[in-house]
């Protein structure tokens, strides 16, 4: 229960940063960038070259692989078509698409998968976290950021521009040569990235909750498309996904359950990081963040007890 532990201190800390004015409005950009540009790419480069050496294409890994691609693309239609039908900005279509397409499936997935099935499901989740929301996130994620943010310096990119800019995305394409390659980190290499990894979730986090309101004004607000990002999230993403499995594999296999267990975990913390910068509507996405990750506490487990159930 430690990480848990570690989300709501984080979230704390940047919640009682910002009420202490002891540190200026402009941090979170700065540890945003620190996220994106660090933190991040250290995780990829830790644990992406390992996983696609080690890992060959087979018909029982098809579920758990392509979770992720699909969750995003039934987000990215269901939001575009709420930002029409609702005229929303593209901002907010951009943040919700982002942030309900993307689940938390190793900070808040992990810990989760352990308490509820043991350590057998841990290379699973593993496997969806790093070959699925992470892929998913370094490429089509930035590229719906980019084709619907707001860049904060008022300087228009082209979308490619973005992308191959984009310190995620580099970090993926020198991993995923390593990995082909089969070039494998030495002791000091390994434990350099696990050092900088590591500082993504409690920097991201102090980051959320110092941007986090939840004014009775900011909720009359942003309630109605949060609930329509918190409902897509936790109950019908996952729900529609059980019904495709189910029906192309005919059975709820374990492997089957705990990608469905993925499906319904919490946003992803960078999902919001990445949202804010690329100007996306930062409020919203850390909304999702804050509101959702509680949330996912409570909702997981009863998605567990339903599946074993069926």
């Amino acid at each position: 229960m430690n990480n848990f532990l570690l989300i709501f201190v984080s979230l704390g800390l940047g919640f009682l940063l910002k009420k202490s004015s002891r540190f200026p409005a402009s941090t979170p950009a700065a540890l945003n960038s620190f996220v994106i540009c660090i933190s991040l790419p250290a995780i990829i480069l830790q644990q992406i070259p390992t996983l696609i050496s080690n890992t060959s294409l087979t018909s029982e890994l098809l579920i758990p692989i392509s979770m992720a691609w699909i969750l995003f693309f039934m987000s990215w239609l269901l939001f575009t078509y709420l930002g029409k039908v609702r005229h929303w900005s593209r901002a907010r279509t951009g943040a919700l698409i982002l942030t309900a397409g993307l689940g938390n499936t190793s900070f808040v997935g992990l810990p989760l998968l352990e308490a509820l099935h043991g350590s057998k499901a841990l290379p699973w989740g593993l496997l969806i976290d790093q070959l699925g929301s992470f892929l998913t996130l370094s490429t089509v994620g930035i590229l719906i950021a980019s084709r619907y943010g707001n860049p904060k310096d008022g300087k228009r990119r082209s979308t490619t521009s973005q992308i191959i800019r984009f310190p995620p995305f580099i970090a993926l394409v020198v991993a995923t040569i390593l990995g082909v390659l089969g070039i494998e980190h030495t002791e000091t290499s390994r434990d350099l990235f696990s050092r900088l990894g590591g500082t993504l979730v409690p920097i991201a986090l102090v980051a959320v909750g110092f941007q986090l309101k939840l004014s009775r004004s900011i909720i009359a607000r942003y309630w109605k498309p949060l609930g329509f990002g918190m409902l897509f999230k936790l109950f019908l993403a996952p729900l529609l996904l059980l019904g495709l499995y189910c029906f192309a594999s005919g059975e709820l296999s374990f492997v089957t359950r705990i990608t469905i267990l993925e499906a319904a975990m919490a946003t992803m913390i960078t999902s919001a990081v990445v949202a804010s910068d690329f100007g996306l509507d930062e409020e919203l996405a850390n909304l999702m963040v804050g509101v959702s990750i509680p949330l996912s506490l409570v909702t997981v487990p009863l998605w567990d007890y339903f599946l074993g159930l069926i």
